[in-house]
């Protein structure tokens, strides 16, 4: 039994690795020359830019155990803070408890009183979601966007200063077209003692995971798979280098890519593939002083305070290994809507906007502005998913009727499965499944 598995991002590397272990015959295809995709990192001038996810959080059971399995050290940042814009300052974000919506000086005291009485309603309503796994909420969570269901149970404060902050920084959309869903898995997440969201850093920065998990298997990188279709009860997978035949075939490609290696086969994945959005954004990082942003880690612009930057991160909270020289970076994230604009602009046109934009943002970095100078950037056309009300439910359905049909599964975030943590336990799923059918 032989089984290709397209693309080397977590979810992909996870579901190999798990059929790896099983004993089944299992190649991977990536067509860059380096894995992880989102959980990749580029060094040059002493500094390590990670080119899209920047952090790890305690509560990833899955990706902290592939850590463990592959001896790749995590540690986590000493105390930091997180802080949200308003009104040309930086107010504190933290939220670690019931007791720190108290702390939030952002909001007016109504709003905080609203806040912490729906941190509780979530938790006692809502205990049996699981972010990670979206298709667990019910489908009457499925009919409204996030924003318009916290306008009316938080107030409007709350959904532009929080709700929608927090959804630009950490989904690069607004949470208009966030599910209700989503929010309420997330949110409840947030507010359970029992998941612990303190930041975690790998020795190694993120490529080290999915560099530790690609050398365990056959993985052709530089190798872009040109058509995926079905003959005589296999798969062919056509490359620069010739056809190869396998049993099995897990699409862990974006939506997008998948669809274009796609030639035929049974209708359901290329329907889903085909209405599935993603969040487009740009990151850009700056050099600068190592202690320009102090202690705080993450700064969350809010749509209504900047249309451009949705959140920067102070990456020398990381550790000694992310200095050099007493200087660091801050990784910019945008909001979709400017990255849209950005994204056929050359590098010097977004670095110049982006550089003026953070500048005005934040006074400290004012001061030392002849510092602040332009490192590297990523465009993220395809950046995550939009769990938008349709989406779950499409989703959820596909796994119901089409996933496996033919012997070609889909593997990825956009299956109910966000941010990293999701899209490795997608893969961790989507192998238990194939092996089921071997089985």
């Amino acid at each position: 039994m032989k089984v290709a598995v397209i693309g080397a991002g977590i979810a992909g590397l996870t579901c190999a690795f798990e059929l790896h272990k099983a004993g089944v015959d299992v190649e991977v295809f990536e067509r860059d020359a380096t894995v992880g995709g989102r959980m990749n990192t580029r060094t040059k001038d002493g500094l390590a830019f990670d080119v899209g996810a920047n952090f790890l959080i305690r509560a990833y059971q899955r990706v902290n155990a592939l850590a463990g399995e592959m001896g790749v050290t995590l540690h986590r940042a000493s105390p930091v803070a997180h802080r949200f814009y308003r009104d040309g300052v930086f107010h504190l974000m933290n939220f670690t408890s019931i007791r720190d919506i108290f702390r939030l000086d952002g909001l007016n005291l109504v709003s905080r009183f609203r806040f912490l009485a729906f941190a509780v309603k979530v938790r006692t309503a809502h205990a049996g979601l699981d972010f990670f796994d979206l298709g667990l909420a019910s489908d009457d969570l499925n009919r409204e966007d996030a924003y318009s269901y916290a306008v009316r149970e938080v107030g409007q404060e709350f959904a532009d200063y929080i709700l929608d902050s927090f959804n630009s920084c950490m989904m690069f959309s607004r949470s208009t077209e966030t599910s209700v869903a989503a929010f309420l898995s997330l949110f409840g997440m947030m507010a359970d003692p029992a998941f612990d969201f303190s930041v975690m850093h790998a020795v190694g920065d993120m490529r080290a995971i999915p560099e530790a998990l690609a050398e365990k298997m056959v993985v052709h990188r530089g190798c872009p798979v040109l058509a995926v279709e079905p003959q005589g009860g296999s798969w062919s997978l056509a490359t620069q280098a010739g056809s190869s035949r396998f049993d099995r075939v897990v699409m862990a490609a974006t939506p997008l890519a998948a669809l274009k290696m796609l030639k035929s086969g049974p209708e359901g994945p290329a329907a889903l593939l085909a209405q599935t959005r993603y969040a487009s954004t740009i990151n850009a990082s700056f050099r600068v002083p190592m202690e320009a942003l102090g202690r705080t880690h993450c700064f969350y612009v809010p749509y209504v305070e900047n249309r451009v930057i949705s959140e920067f991160t102070n990456e020398s909270l990381k550790g000694e290994h992310t200095t050099h020289e007493g200087t660091s970076l801050v990784n910019v994230g945008l909001h979709e809507e400017a990255a849209l604009r950005l994204l056929g602009e050359d590098d010097a046109k977004v670095f110049e906007v982006v550089r003026s934009e953070l500048l005005g943002l934040n006074a400290s970095l004012r001061e030392v502005a002849d510092r602040v100078t332009p490192y590297d950037l990523q465009r993220w056309p395809e950046a995550i998913p939009k769990y938008d009300c349709g989406q779950i439910s499409r989703v959820k359905e596909f796994l119901r009727e089409g996933q496996g049909r033919e012997g070609l599964y889909l593997c990825g975030d956009y299956m109910n499965a966000p941010w990293i943590e999701g899209a490795s336990r997608s893969g961790q799923k989507t192998a238990r499944q194939l092996l089921r059918s071997l089985a």
